[in-house]
């Protein structure tokens, strides 16, 4: 799960120290936009497509982010539709032309990021969901603010912000942070491998990979091998130790059965 950000104007930017921890459970790439200066032709610069914590922090101290007074939106990626690429990475410039929705540093009227996975196809099999929801929202440039507000009964778990002249529009459910929205706090747990792990049968395995706890229906925050869940504190992974002659295998009524 990516993890949007929205700073508010004369809201203190996180300190990289939270933006580091936000880097690390979403490291598929990172970017920003915030406003251009008074009386320029696009309201909006955007700057993306770090792959790597140092290139964000090198561009986050040439913008000096953290001391900006303006709204900022902020955006770590984890990838689910379209792959790992610089330009997959959010934010989006709300458009119908592809080579714009991939450029990594463009001025534009229109921003968007996005938490979650949509129900759409995408238009171009090397795009992702969010791409093409910017695409689609395209065609309604003078009512964005309406559409979004529409919209905002049928995205589900999805978290969105569009950025415009004047105004951030959310979508979905975030949760406030001394003043800053965060599309999620998943970002926030960390566990310990050494706690009681549990390795998945057939059929949880299956509920894992779909981001659901099979204990409590719980949302799972995944980080590489290991699977778990904030709501009951349970832990899994897929990762085999070496027991030597020992090994164990996972039955659907018999978690832990020595063979």
């Amino acid at each position: 799960m990516c993890v949007a950000i929205y700073k508010p104007a004369g809201v203190k930017t996180p300190s990289l120290e939270t933006l580091f921890q936000c880097w690390e459970a979403n490291p598929d790439g990172a970017g920003f936009a915030l406003p251009t200066p008074d009386n320029a032709k696009h309201a909006f610069h955007i700057r993306k497509g770090f792959m790597n914590w140092e290139d964000f922090v090198r561009a986050f101290e040439k913008f000096n982010l953290a001391d900006c007074e303006s709204d900022l939106l902020i955006h770590f990626r984890i990838a689910t539709h379209g792959g790992i690429s610089p330009g997959n990475t959010h934010p989006f410039p709300i458009t119908k032309e592809k080579k714009y929705l991939q450029h990594t540093n463009i001025l534009t009227n229109s921003v968007l990021i996005h938490n979650g996975v949509l129900p759409i196809e995408p238009g171009f099999k090397d795009i992702s969901d969010t791409m093409e929801l910017c695409r689609r929202l395209s065609d309604f440039p003078g009512k964005l603010p309406e559409t979004l507000n529409l919209l905002s009964g049928f995205i589900g778990t999805n978290r969105i912000a569009i950025m415009l002249p004047g105004k951030v529009h959310l979508a979905g459910k975030w949760t406030n942070i001394d003043g800053v929205y965060f599309s999620n706090t998943n970002w926030q747990y960390h566990w310990d491998i050494d706690d009681d792990i549990r390795y998945p049968d057939e059929y949880e395995l299956q509920l894992l990979e779909q981001n659901v706890c099979p204990d409590c229906d719980g949302h799972i925050i995944r980080d590489s091998e290991e699977y778990y869940c904030p709501d009951c504190d349970a832990v899994w992974t897929t990762s085999q130790p070496d027991w030597g002659e020992e090994f164990f295998t996972v039955q659907k009524n018999d978690r832990f059965a020595v063979r």
